[in-house]
């Protein structure tokens, strides 16, 4: 009886972790759940937190455990669509994200991670119309607009792609990429002087793709004829390591020979 309660106190502590953001705290926590008791809910969160560190193999023998342990509630089957989509096994992902919306048909989250499953797909009809089901049932859902405005811009819809980068950024205002993309757009729409207003603030965020930031605001410099910005951008961006705005540094800013090197244009990151 005392075992059972040490279990329950470190599950406790490890969902409380979790709820944290705290994931590999709250994994070392399942563990020692796990070790004194193998409850389905204990197994369950340790896939979630292998989860969330990105360890998706582990994760999915854990979740597929979990199930085999008697684990029966349906965010096992969301999850572990999740979990198989980031493992590429696309159709086995179907199965389980399908069987959810089946069971959850008014949970937006089911219609939007297969959404995401069609967009890895490239299937993009098929991705719009699960994230306007998903828009349907929760209109401010801001990872849905992001994922939607991807599709835009994938389909070359820029004006469709913007409001919806637009959307997703006014409803969270840390998803900066959001607001990248909405700078890139601008390029692609000659709003060279928009996108350097909007890539200049972003500078000043507390962002981990500052390089990115400045490769595109690099561009923008080209695209006016402001070569010493360009060069500026281009030099510090390449400082940090990328390898596209160190080759227009090296092109045009040192040899003045060759066009820049565009970088490919890209939008479902996060």
């Amino acid at each position: 009886m005392m075992l059972h309660s040490h279990a329950q106190s470190a599950l406790e502590q490890a969902m409380a972790s979790y709820k944290a953001g705290e994931y590999e705290k709250a994994l070392s926590s399942t563990e020692i759940a796990i070790n004194q008791h193998a409850s389905p809910e204990a197994i369950m969160l340790h896939a979630d937190c292998l989860h969330k560190l990105g360890d998706y193999s582990k994760a999915l023998d854990e979740y597929d455990r979990a199930k085999s342990n008697g684990y029966a509630k349906d965010d096992l089957l969301i999850n572990r669509g999740i979990c198989k989509t980031s493992l590429g096994l696309m159709e086995s992902a179907r199965l389980d994200l399908l069987e959810y919306i089946r069971r959850n048909e008014d949970d937006p989250r089911g219609y939007y991670w297969m959404g995401q499953l069609e967009y890895l797909n490239m299937e993009n009809k098929a991705s719009l119309r699960y994230l306007d089901e998903a828009l349907w049932r929760d209109s401010l859902y801001a990872d849905a607009y992001y994922l939607r405005a991807a599709n835009y811009a994938d389909q070359k819809k820029l004006n469709l792609a913007m409001e919806d980068f637009q959307e997703a950024y006014s409803l969270d205002p840390k998803m900066h990429r959001a607001k990248l993309n909405m700078a890139i757009i601008m390029l692609d729409m000659g709003q060279n002087r928009n996108a350097m207003e909007v890539l200049s603030e972003l500078k000043l965020e507390n962002i981990d793709f500052t390089a990115e930031v400045l490769y595109y605001r690099g561009e923008a410099f080209y695209n006016i004829h402001d070569m010493e910005g360009a060069c500026g951008d281009w030099v510090e961006a390449a400082e940090m390591g990328d390898s596209d705005a160190e080759y227009n540094y090296r092109k045009l800013c040192i040899d003045k020979h060759d066009k820049p090197r565009f970088k490919r244009r890209t939008y479902f990151q996060f």
